[in-house]
């Protein structure tokens, strides 16, 4: 049997036992980052000889299999979708060639979707341009059809093709996916520059969405954002899996959307200690403890074991008895029959950070202004909406007067006041003190704002390696940065840092000083020196939360680790074994000057 009759077997095989894997790469929306669809792939087994999409469609091709093998890729495409219950457009990719085939099935498509319980509108047919259409009058007659049925329309791989803009015009696409070609190093690129440009300017005079396709490092998806492409996608956002994966949060940190800082102090501030009542409580009672007491604005309603069940206001008490005979009525029954029986119920332990959330999230607009708190499911006390808000507005506030204005991290007064909070709580935590080697000369040569951009990377790049809910990262200033790491993963996280700032700071260079491993210029007394390229140092501690008395100690061990990672020649990692400064060894408290960051 000949290598072709094996593909062609092997390709039968595969249809009749449906063995294809539906795979999802997200697109993501350039503005906020959040997701807005997915594109679906398909492999095919993964000890086949037609694994590869490239060989399985083109053995389809060959042997006139094109349309039962693309059918199934929909059908399985659309039924993974519908069982992942995720929002957003499902993007097909057809092959034009195959909407001009007399037999090409009309409407199975449409009935996949029905049968998987999608609508229509949420479905995309993606048109690739690499297909020569000759025929354009039936190609534009076979996409009506599917317009027909609700589905939008996009051109796929424009510019890679024949005909692109005529096509667009005859076409008049939905959803235009510019190229992966053009998005390649497009920020070093005046030519692919101007290309994109004139496309996304095109697009919004046509109303068409542009997709900015093959994002694959961050330098492009800023340019790609900066020149007005709504919609991205690539490896830097999400790699194609068999799961429909949320990268919204990735997304805005890659995009340097400001995203607020974990506000996790206690609630106890917004805790008010008002006794509650039985539930079976007169509401006659009730009603005389708000008459006596002018400054009680409600009451939470418990059980007999303590469980609060509702929760009762003066303004409601009062609503009730104001009623002709509704006095009469009510202040014999028992309060639990005037009460709010859903009122918001949160644990002592959360975070005004998680409060905060579960307050937004409630649906109710005329919900009280006050929620109640409980220790271990026992009522504790009552919480103010007022006096969260007015917590997170003044944490907001803070962050935002010591916040670094290039990066937007924490400054040096959020980091002290962090670590001295850690150091109270006596919480175990790991301090990496990151620093850029040779900055100052890369500035002189190339400029504090191709100098910023790098600090701009390399602010990126930790902030989408470290979990942004368990550690705190901080920006000193200048080329300097602070993490705070909340468990065991501070080296393996640092190693990481280090080799991805490594691999893409080297764009940021002139090819030809790559090439030589840095430049030549001259140095503040005239000389000539050479400068190699820029490196990471890192230097790690684990401060003793029993030894270390403030934030300046934990500086003293995190500035003496970065000093001991610089004495190595490139790029390097210093784990700091002491674990506090000598004035603290053994319980001493010799009062030596104040450490800070350096």
């Amino acid at each position: 049997m000949g290598l072709s009759d094996f593909h062609r077997n092997e390709l039968l095989r595969i249809l009749q036992h449906k063995l294809l894997t539906p795979l999802f790469q997200p697109l993501v929306t350039l503005t906020n980052g959040q997701i807005w669809g997915y594109e679906a792939l398909i492999r095919g087994p993964s000890d086949s000889a037609l694994h590869s999409p490239i060989l399985l469609f083109k053995t389809a091709l060959a042997f006139d299999l094109l349309e039962p093998l693309e059918m199934l890729c929909r059908e399985l495409s659309i039924n993974a979708f519908a069982e992942a219950a995720v929002e957003g457009f499902l993007f097909l990719n057809v092959n034009p060639k195959l909407l001009l085939t007399s037999d090409h099935p009309s409407g199975l498509t449409k009935r996949f979707i029905q049968q998987a319980g999608l609508q229509p509108d949420r479905i995309v047919i993606e048109l690739s341009e690499q297909f020569q259409v000759e025929d354009t009058e039936l190609f534009i007659s076979a996409v009506k059809h599917y317009r027909e049925f609700g589905f939008k329309v996009a051109i796929d791989d424009l510019g890679s093709g024949f005909s692109g803009l005529k096509l667009w015009s005859e076409l008049q696409p939905d959803i235009v996916k510019i190229d992966r070609y053009f998005i390649d190093q497009l920020h070093r690129d005046p030519i692919k520059k101007a290309f994109v440009k004139n496309i996304i300017e095109i697009a919004k005079n046509t109303g068409s969405s542009i997709v900015a396709e093959g994002i694959e490092t961050s330098e492009e998806l800023i340019t790609c954002k900066e020149l007005g492409a709504e919609l991205g996608q690539g490896y830097l956002l999400g790699r194609p899996e068999a799961e429909c994966r949320d990268v919204s949060a990735k997304a805005a940190q890659l995009l340097r959307i400001e995203k607020s800082l974990p506000f996790n102090e206690s609630l106890e501030p917004v805790i008010s200690k008002v006794a509650a009542v039985n539930e079976q409580t007169p509401a006659k009672q009730v009603a005389l403890m708000f008459a006596n007491d002018k400054n009680l604005p409600c009451v939470a309603v418990v059980d007999a074991w303590q469980q609060p069940v509702g929760i009762v206001s003066k303004s409601m008490i009062n609503e009730r008895f104001s009623h002709q005979f509704g006095r009469a009525l009510y202040e014999k029954k028992a309060i639990k029959h005037c009460m709010e029986q859903a009122p918001v119920v949160v644990e002592r332990k959360l975070s005004m950070d998680n409060v905060s959330a579960i307050l937004s999230a409630e649906a109710n607009e005329d919900a009280s202004l006050y929620f109640i708190v409980t220790d271990n499911a026992k009522y504790y006390g009552l919480g103010s909406v007022r006096k969260v808000l007015r917590q997170i507005s003044e944490h907001k506030i803070q962050l935002a007067r010591y916040a670094n204005p290039l990066t937007l991290l924490p400054g040096n007064v959020p980091i002290n006041t962090q670590i001295d909070k850690l150091l109270q709580q006596e919480q175990s935590f790991t301090i990496a003190y990151i620093d850029i080697d040779n900055f100052k000369p890369y500035n002189d040569q190339y400029g504090y704002s191709k100098g910023d951009l790098v600090i701009e990377l390399l602010a990126q790049i930790i902030q989408s390696e470290s979990d942004t809910v368990a550690d705190f990262i901080g920006h000193i200033g200048g080329d300097d940065f602070i993490v705070l790491f909340g468990s065991d993963h501070a080296e393996a996280t640092s190693a990481r840092i280090l080799k991805r700032f490594e691999q893409r700071v080297k764009h940021y260079y002139l090819p030809e000083h790559v090439q030589q491993g840095g430049f030549s210029a001259m140095d503040r007394l005239g000389v000539a020196s050479f400068y190699p390229l820029i490196t990471l140092s890192i230097g790690l501690a684990t401060p003793d939360p029993l030894l270390c008395r403030s934030h300046h100690d934990v500086a003293a061990l995190a500035s003496a680790a970065k000093q001991q990672a610089k004495k190595q020649t490139g790029s390097s990692i210093f784990v700091n074994k002491r674990r506090a400064p000598d004035n603290c060894q053994n319980g001493l408290n010799t009062v030596l000057p104040e450490t800070d960051f350096a």
